[in-house]
């Protein structure tokens, strides 16, 4: 059997992170990716490299020979990009999904894992969601994401739904959605007030990336259909975040309230009791310790940018 696998977006954040855990596990790993916010370096040396958009059917028609496995990270994943711009959210999230779900069963793949996202799809969670729980989804962005879900079950090919908390970790771009952490430790360690929209009691679920990748890995070689949530189950507010954050750097943090953003949710918590009953999985890494050691390496006076 064929252990090759194709990462979308995987010169990406969560994608790159995938991209090595496969290869630790024997995968002949390649990437499709365009590099609207990845990047070459992401990957590691010898790392085949495709670029090329999911929504064009051409550029997936450019990949030769057989795969095993499709990863699909590639994706729009700004709430506050989708709120202005559907179409475009659109056409990345649900038609781009398509089409590469139409390559994929053209090439008799045998296992396709899909990046799906747990906070947008849920909407508010007054308890830790669950797989079962009805969707409700507040922005053109989780709808889109629901969508490609409802694709990927339509497809006939074997599968895997993750649906991953608030993701961070190294490698994670400032000014990407979700990118709270990033953002936070970029202000601190250049003295500028911590942006905070709305009041800051917003909750979150942070895990570590990771957990992700590993949650991927073991999707990939899981025998059947799956939809799990990878995630802590902890809430944790924005506030509580910044003030961790400038605790592990010695700082105090300034803050500055701003208007709430449109399509955000007020409390988003994931229950992953369904990824941790495999056995194969978790427990997830602390906040707090997942945290030191992104900010371990800052402490230094020279450092004057996130690594």
């Amino acid at each position: 059997m064929s252990r090759r696998v194709l990462v979308t977006g995987g010169a990406g954040f969560i994608g790159s992170h995938i991209v090595e855990a496969l290869l630790a596990q024997g995968w002949e790993v390649e990437v499709l990716d365009n590099l609207s916010a990845g990047s070459p370096a992401n990957l590691p040396l010898g790392v085949p490299l495709h670029r090329g958009d999911i929504r064009s059917p051409q550029a997936l028609g450019r990949l030769k020979g057989r795969f095993e496995a499709v990863v699909h990270c590639a994706g729009q994943t700004s709430v506050a990009f989708s709120v202005r711009r559907p179409d475009l959210d659109w056409q990345v999230n649900v038609l781009g999904t398509a089409n590469l779900l139409l390559w994929a069963a053209a090439r008799k793949v045998s296992r396709f894992v899909f990046l799906s996202s747990g906070g947008a799809i849920y909407g508010e969670t007054p308890k830790p969601a669950c797989e079962d729980d009805p969707p409700r989804p507040l922005s053109p962005y989780g709808r889109h994401k629901l969508l490609a879900e409802i694709l990927v079950r339509a497809s006939g090919l074997p599968h895997a739904l993750l649906r991953p908390a608030n993701v961070y970790g190294p490698r994670q771009r400032a000014g990407a959605e979700g990118g709270v952490v990033p953002i936070f430790l970029e202000r601190l360690l250049v003295g500028r007030q911590l942006e905070v929209h709305g009041d800051g009691l917003q909750q979150r679920d942070f895990v570590h990336v990771a957990d992700v990748a590993a949650a991927a890995a073991l999707a990939l070689r899981w025998p059947q259909d799956v939809t799990w949530n990878v995630a802590t189950g902890r809430a944790v507010t924005v506030l509580e975040l910044a003030h961790l954050l400038a605790g592990l750097l010695g700082l105090e943090p300034r803050l500055r309230f701003l208007p709430p953003r449109p399509g955000d949710v007020r409390r988003s918590v994931l229950d992953p009791s369904r990824l941790l009953s495999t056995g194969c999985w978790g427990p997830p890494l602390p906040l707090e310790e997942g945290l030191r050691i992104l900010a371990a390496p800052l402490r230094c006076p020279s450092a004057l940018m996130l690594q």
